[in-house]
C-alpha cells in the first residue's frame, strides 16, 4: 500500500526527474528544485520560529557589521560584512534573516549537486539533490545562518572550481578555487582541513606533475594569500584573538573529556549522515562489494573524491589528539556535500529511475509534512520555553528601549548584559545599539570606559541571574544610573501566552 502510494506520487514527479537526468535540462531542473526545497523551509522557518525571537549567534554578526573590523574575537570577518550587505538591500528582520539562512543552504545544495556531478550522471545525479536534502545540516540546522552553515556552499564551490583547474589549469578556475578557499578561510578557520585536503589531492592525482608545473596552483595560492593578507596583519596585531577564544572554551579537560567529544563528533556526523544512509540502502540496495567500491575508491577518477570527503572529516581527530582539543560534530556541516559520490558513484550500486521517483516522492511527503507542523513547533516551544531568553529578547528591547528614553535625549548606542540576552534584544532595537555582551572587553572590545562615558548605557538582566546583577551593579556604582526598574514579560503568540519571565534595567546617561 504504501509502496503504491509512493509510485503513484514518483509518477506525479516524474517530469522533476527526467529533467534531472536529461544532460540537457539537469541544470536548469536542479534549480527549480532548488527554488521549491528554499520556498518550503522559507515557510517553515517563517512559522516555526514565530514563536521566539532571533538566535544569539545570528545576531551577534549584525552587531559585528555595525563595528566593522578585519576581524573579531570569535571568528573571521566575512560574515559581518555578508550581513551588512544583505540589510542593506533587505529589512532588519526575522523572515529576511531567515530568507539569507534559506539562500545559503539551498545555493549548498546546487552547489553541492554541480560537484558531484563530475563523477555522476543520469539517475545518479538525479539523486542527488533529494539525498542532500533530507541531511538536517541543510535543513533545520541550516535556519541558523551562521559560520558552518555558511561554509556548506563555500566548500562545494572551493572543491567544484580546484576540480575544473586541476583538470584544465585554466586561469579562470585557478582563480576561482583561491578565492572561493579565502573566503572559506575568512568564514571559519576550520576550512583549513578544506586546504589540507585540496592540497593533499593535487600530490596524489595522477594529474599531479602536469598541474604542479601549470601557473594554476601558484595563481591560487597567490588570489588566496592577497584575499586573506588582511585579516592575518590583524591577527598579528591583535595577538590572535579567535585562537585564543577557542583554545579557552573546547580545550579537553581530561582524556575520558576528550574521548566523549570525539564520540560525539562521529556518532553526531554519521547521525546526522543516517536518513539519506538508509534511503540509500533501502531504496539502491548496494551489495557489501558495492559499498567497499563505493566509499573507500583509490582508482584514478574517483580517488579525488574519497580524499576531498574523507580528509577533512578524519584530519581534525589527527589535530585534536595533539592540541588535546574537544570537537563538535556540527563543525562538519560543510563537510557532507560529497556524500552522494560516496554512495552510489561505484558503477556496482544501480540505480534506476523508478528509485529516484520513488527518493523523490519520500522527500516531497516528508518536506509537506514538516512545514503542515510548523506550526504545532512554534506552540511547543512558546510553551516549553526556548533556551537563552529567546522567547523574550524583542520584549526585552522595548522596555529598555522605553526606559533609555525616558532617562535620556540621545540615541542608545550601547546595551550590556548576557550574551545570549542582549545580543537578540539588541537586533531588534530602533536606534541599532551595539552591546557590551557578558560585561566582556574581550568579546566586546568597542565598549570602551570613554565610549561608555561618551554615549552611555542601558543594563539589562534577568532577575534570577545573580552573576548579571552583580556585575550590573558594580558597573553602575558611582555612575550617574538613571532608576532601577524590575519588569515582568510575557510572550504572545495567536492568543496561546509563554511562562512570564522578569528582567532588571538600569540606564547609565552620557556623562560627556
Amino acid at each position: 500500500m504504501l509502496l503504491s502510494a509512493l509510485d503513484r506520487l514518483g509518477l506525479a514527479l516524474a517530469g522533476v526527474v527526467d529533467g534531472l537526468c536529461d544532460p540537457k535540462r539537469w541544470r536548469r531542473t536542479t534549480l527549480l528544485l532548488v527554488l521549491a526545497f528554499a520556498a518550503a523551509w522559507m515557510l517553515y522557518g517563517v512559522i516555526a520560529k514565530s514563536s521566539q525571537d532571533l538566535n544569539a549567534d545570528m545576531a551577534e554578526m549584525v552587531i559585528w557589521a555595525r563595528e566593522l573590523a578585519l576581524g573579531y574575537p570569535k571568528h573571521p570577518p566575512l560574515l559581518a560584512y555578508v550581513v551588512k550587505f544583505w540589510f542593506s538591500i533587505f529589512p532588519l528582520t526575522d523572515w529576511a534573516f531567515t530568507l539569507l539562512a534559506v539562500t545559503t543552504v539551498s545555493a549548498g545544495i546546487y552547489l553541492a549537486t554541480e560537484l558531484c556531478g563530475l563523477w555522476l550522471e543520469g539517475e545518479k545525479r538525479a539523486a542527488t539533490p533529494f539525498l542532500l536534502a533530507v541531511i538536517p545540516f541543510y535543513t533545520f540546522f541550516g535556519l541558523k545562518f551562521d559560520q558552518n552553515s555558511a561554509l556548506i556552499p563555500l566548500w562545494a564551490l572551493t572543491l567544484w572550481a580546484f576540480m575544473h583547474s586541476l583538470e584544465t589549469r585554466r586561469a579562470g578556475w585557478a582563480a576561482l578555487t583561491g578565492l572561493a578557499a579565502a573566503a572559506a578561510m575568512m568564514t571559519k578557520y576550520w576550512s583549513a582541513f578544506l586546504l589540507v585536503a585540496l592540497a593533499f589531492t593535487t600530490l596524489l592525482d595522477r594529474r599531479r606533475v602536469v598541474y604542479w608545473r601549470s601557473s594554476a596552483p601558484w595563481l591560487t595560492a597567490g588570489v588566496f594569500i592577497v584575499a586573506v593578507l588582511p585579516h592575518v596583519v590583524w591577527l598579528v596585531q591583535n595577538d590572535f584573538p579567535p585562537m585564543r577564544w577557542v583554545t579557552t572554551r573546547r580545550a579537553a579537560n581530561s582524556v575520558l573529556d576528550y574521548l566523549d567529544s570525539l564520540t560525539e563528533y562521529s556518532a553526531g556526523t554519521l547521525g546526522y549522515a543516517a536518513i539519506a544512509l538508509m534511503l540509500s540502502v533501502i531504496l539502491f540496495r548496494p551489495t557489501r562489494a558495492a559499498i567497499r567500491d563505493s566509499w573507500f575508491a583509490l582508482e584514478p577518477v574517483r580517488r579525488p573524491a574519497t580524499l576531498l570527503f574523507w580528509t577533512p572529516l578524519l584530519l581534525p581527530i589527527v589535530v585534536a589528539i595533539v592540541t588535546k582539543t574537544n570537537l563538535l560534530s556540527l563543525w562538519n556541516e560543510p563537510a557532507l556535500n560529497l556524500m552522494p559520490v560516496m554512495m552510489i558513484a561505484s558503477p556496482l550500486v544501480l540505480v534506476s529511475r523508478l528509485a529516484v521517483r520513488r527518493l523523490a516522492a519520500i522527500v516531497t511527503v516528508v518536506t509537506v509534512l514538516i512545514v503542515a507542523v510548523s506550526p504545532l513547533v512554534a506552540l511547543a516551544l512558546l510553551k516549553r520555553g526556548v533556551e537563552n531568553n529567546a522567547a523574550y529578547a524583542s520584549l526585552t528591547a522595548e522596555a529598555v528601549e522605553r526606559e533609555w528614553h525616558e532617562t535620556s535625549d540621545a540615541p542608545l548606542r550601547l546595551v550590556a548584559g548576557p550574551f545570549t540576552l542582549v545580543s537578540s534584544a539588541a537586533f531588534y532595537m530602533a536606534d541599532r545599539p551595539s552591546t557590551y555582551a557578558d560585561f566582556s572587553d574581550y568579546l566586546s572590545p568597542w565598549a570602551t570606559p570613554e565610549r561608555i562615558a561618551r554615549d552611555g548605557m542601558a543594563v539589562v538582566c534577568p532577575a534570577d541571574d545573580a552573576a548579571c546583577l552583580a556585575a550590573m551593579t558594580k558597573l553602575t556604582t558611582g555612575s550617574p544610573a538613571g532608576k532601577r526598574i524590575e519588569v515582568t514579560l510575557t510572550r504572545h503568540w495567536l492568543g496561546f501566552t509563554s511562562r512570564s519571565k522578569s528582567f532588571v534595567v538600569v540606564t547609565i546617561p552620557p556623562r560627556i
